[in-house]
């Protein structure tokens, strides 16, 4: 599996939870594949590795970053739900459309005609191709979105509520991202430098993503004691942000750039 410097394959696994498994790893390695590159100093660059010349251009690998935790974030949800909708209760697949009837995604009446495309179908099968497309279409922009699905899956979304203020957060970022060029007015004529704060708020997301990644797991099989154990890693990191204010501080002041103010909270949390 490679990242930055060649093409990103998908391992070929049977079961279903190592595919959740391996598009989540495969997702994340992107994501430090890019990290690295505007945070350097672990090792030397090699010559073949791009320069980031300029802060705007870091910067914007930033905000990219951003926009693929969260397009990860959305692919954990969806390959969980695959995994759940197909045998889901009647009372939920009512909600889903039949495949080709809808191209919003609601649920409507359709007409014996709209299944003559499906004779050669089992009913199985066509439930199983309904929830895909579903899913395909289907976004997660608010937390509200998120709650519905979990509640999809039939799993207790009490587990997950301590990290939707992270989650959403990070939602409307990548959205102002996407859709404003992550420009705060419309008669800004200069992007925003990337500051110390969005650092912080960065790490938060991070956390939050691989945090509900765990508990997702956990969710889905409660015999999973190594994702209990990821998850609890995670959340004491969520918790020690949040709780060493004054330390943060400090930090700041005494490291000279995010890569050595990240390192040195990686000690705290260790």
């Amino acid at each position: 599996m490679q990242t930055a410097c060649g093409p990103v394959k998908l391992l070929s696994m049977d079961m279903k939870e190592d595919l959740l498994a391996a598009r989540f790893v495969l997702n994340m390695k992107r994501i430090a594949g890019l990290t690295k590159l505007v945070l350097p100093g672990w090792r030397p660059p090699a010559p073949t590795e791009v320069a980031i010349e300029t802060e705007d251009v870091r910067a914007d690998l930033f905000r990219a970053i951003v926009v693929l935790l969260h397009a990860t974030f959305e692919d954990v949800l969806r390959t969980g739900a695959r995994q759940r909708l197909g045998d889901a209760a009647p009372e939920v697949l009512k909600n889903i459309p039949l495949v080709g009837t809808n191209m919003i995604g609601r649920a409507e009446k359709f007409h014996l005609g709209s299944l003559a495309a499906h004779r050669e179908k089992t009913v199985d099968h066509l439930i199983r191709e309904s929830v895909d497309d579903y899913l395909t279409r289907k976004s997660f922009g608010s937390c509200a979105a998120v709650e519905e699905i979990l509640c999809q899956m039939a799993l207790d979304t009490k587990p997950f509520k301590s990290l939707y203020p992270y989650l959403d957060s990070m939602m409307k970022r990548r959205h102002r991202i996407v859709h404003e060029a992550d420009l705060s007015s419309p008669q800004d004529t200069s992007s925003p430098p990337w500051t110390f704060v969005d650092h912080f708020e960065l790490c938060f997301w991070n956390l939050a993503v691989l945090a509900f990644h765990a508990q997702l797991r956990v969710s889905l099989d409660p015999k999973d004691e190594l994702q209990r154990w990821f998850y609890e890693r995670r959340t004491k990191a969520i918790e020690l942000l949040m709780q060493s204010p004054k330390e943060i501080a400090v930090m700041r002041d005494q490291c000279a750039d995010g890569k050595s103010m990240i390192a040195g909270f990686q000690k705290r949390v260790d």
